[in-house]
Formats: structure tokens, sequence, C-alpha cells
């Protein structure tokens, strides 16, 4: 076997000198016939090792100029991602129509309002009282004080200041059981007190006028308004209106339920009375 091999071996050697002393000596045309006849038995080979390199420089070309246009498609996403839409755009235009209405509204009313006030936000609710406390977004830092009234936008009665701190300040609505004063129908001037709804009521604007004579007559639709008693509040500001009324059980005086002007899940903006 070993024999074989190397007889293969010198044979090969042999063959291939001979090749190289055959080109030495032919003429040129010959040659060039036999260098053509060689190259065309190895042209599918060298082809398909052309494709393989040209594939390998594309695919190199791929990976070394890829990353460098992905920041820039990344930058245009990103760009495109920040860039608003058109819907997006009219909604803040409606939303900054609406704001503009809202204090040109606040405005007009707060012209029609006989007592100094200061407008301010509405910033959070009392989760644990969460009908009857709202916070508000100014406090000592603008001389707010204890007791002072709250109204809405419109002049309608919200409540009385409760707590004042640096920043902000607590509201305690009208219908809370803290929140009594003295009030009155504005047809006939009979006075009563508002106070809360005796029964649970699922509607937070509803509370109750209470000691009023037995002989006034309560309709309802009937204007309640501050009596101005006591000086928590200035006389006038507007409460509610008359729902119904009944005789008290122990027949001395009449009491009415009243539904509050101010609708008190809804507010945003109201006014602290700061001279009446």
């Amino acid at each position: 076997m070993k024999q074989f091999f190397y007889k293969s071996q010198q044979t090969a050697v042999g063959a291939v000198l001979l090749t190289v002393f055959l080109l030495l000596v032919m003429p040129e045309s010959v040659r060039a016939r036999l260098k053509s006849a060689i190259g065309g038995l190895f042209l599918p080979a060298i082809g398909i090792s052309t494709t393989g390199q040209a594939a390998l420089e594309s695919l190199g070309q791929l990976g070394t100029t890829e990353p460098d246009s992905y920041p820039a498609n990344q930058a245009l996403g990103q760009a495109a991602d920040r860039s608003p839409s058109v819907a997006d755009l009219r909604m803040e235009n409606a939303q900054l129509r609406e704001e503009i209405n809202q204090l040109r509204e606040a405005e007009q009313w707060g012209q029609s309002i006989p007592w100094k006030s200061k407008l301010v936000r509405v910033v959070g609710r009392d989760p644990f009282n969460w009908w009857r406390r709202i916070k508000i977004n100014m406090g000592a830092n603008k001389e707010l004080r204890l007791n002072q009234p709250v109204i809405s936008v419109r002049g309608e009665l919200v409540g009385r200041i409760s707590e004042v701190g640096p920043l902000t300040s607590w509201v305690l609505l009208v219908g809370d059981p803290n929140c009594r004063f003295s009030a009155l129908l504005k047809e006939s001037r009979s006075q009563g007190g508002i106070v809360s709804p005796r029964q649970y009521s699922a509607n937070p604007r509803m509370v109750e006028l209470t000691y009023l004579p037995n002989d006034v007559e309560v309709r309802p639709g009937q204007a309640v308004v501050t009596s101005g008693l006591g000086g928590g509040f200035p006389k006038e500001i507007p409460v509610g209106q008359v729902v119904d009324s009944w005789i008290s059980k122990d027949g001395l005086y009449t009491e009415a339920r009243v539904r509050l002007y101010a609708n008190l899940n809804q507010l945003e903006t109201v006014r602290v009375l700061t001279h009446f």
C-alpha cells in the first residue's frame, strides 16, 4: 500500500514537471489555447468562489452600513413619535379654547358678584369625606384665613375654609354636618337653618332647611339664600331651590329639602371671598 502511494506521488510530480516543460517549449499561441482549456475546466469552481466572495462582501457592506443608518432611522421614528398628530393638535386646541372660555366666563361672573374674591383651583378631595371637602391651591401664602366663604364661579354658595396651610387650604362644603348656617326663603324672607340631610342621600347636592315657621307657605322651586346672620356668610348668596317640604315630627316647625345650585361633584374652579 505504501509503495502504491509512493508511486502515485512520483507520477503526479512527473506530470507537473512535464506540463511545465511543455509550456516553456511550446509556442505562445499553443500555450494560450492550453491555458484556456485548463481554465475552462476550473471555471465553475472559480465562478462559485467569486460569487461567494461577492456575497460575503455584500454582507460585509450590510454589516457596516446598516448600523450607521439605523440611528438615523431610529431618530426619524422617534421624531415621528414626538410629532403630534392632527387629532392631537385639534384636541389640544379644543382644550385651550375651553379653558379660555371658562376664564372669560369667570371674569364676566366676577364682575356681577358684589364681593371681592380670589379665583382658585380645586386640586384635590378628601378621600375619607369625598363629597364634603375639597382642597384648593392657595393658602397662607395668599393671605387666606379660616372660615372665609367659598362660592362657585357663578357666585353660588360652596362652603367655607376649614384649614389653611402654607400653599393649600381645605374647604368644607355645604351639606357637611360641620357646615351649618342661617338661610331664608328669598320670596317670603322666612328664616331657617341649613343642615346636612337627616337621612342618607346619594345626591351630594341635597340638604335640608329646618326651623321654618309653620305658617309660612313653602313651595317647590322657591329660592333659598344666605341670611347673613352670624357673620359667617354675607347676605343673599344663592344657596338652592326647595324640592319639597313637611311638618316636623313634633309639629313645631316646617322643614324642606333643598337642592343646591352648585354642583359640588364637578368643582374645578371656585372663588374665595376676601372682603364682604
